[in-house]
């Protein structure tokens, strides 16, 4: 993704970088992330755009890095710890 439009992400219901498409895709993402129930207008929009198995696809995404996070967050894991490479282990 281009820099300008993570840039943009904020404002993405508005920003000009972003197509309907884009738009839609964003807002499904954050109605699913905060909600969890999404709009039934937004997922006929996006099955008309994408096709179901491609809105199948998205919505797999979403959910598999909304489950990582909710995961991760509640261990309190810690993303950035590196461990020792192989070849720098006893």
């Amino acid at each position: 993704m281009p820099v300008e439009k993570l840039d943009a992400l904020a404002e993405a219901a508005t920003s000009p970088v972003f197509s309907d498409l884009e738009r839609r895709v964003i807002r499904y993402a954050e109605e699913m992330t905060r909600a969890v129930q999404v709009d039934g207008a937004l997922v006929e929009a996006l099955r008309r755009d994408l096709g179901e198995s491609a809105l199948v696809q998205l919505t797999l995404s979403i959910a598999a890095a909304n489950f990582t996070n909710r995961f991760n967050e509640a261990l309190g894991t810690d993303l950035e710890a590196r461990t020792a490479s192989p070849a720098s282990r006893p």
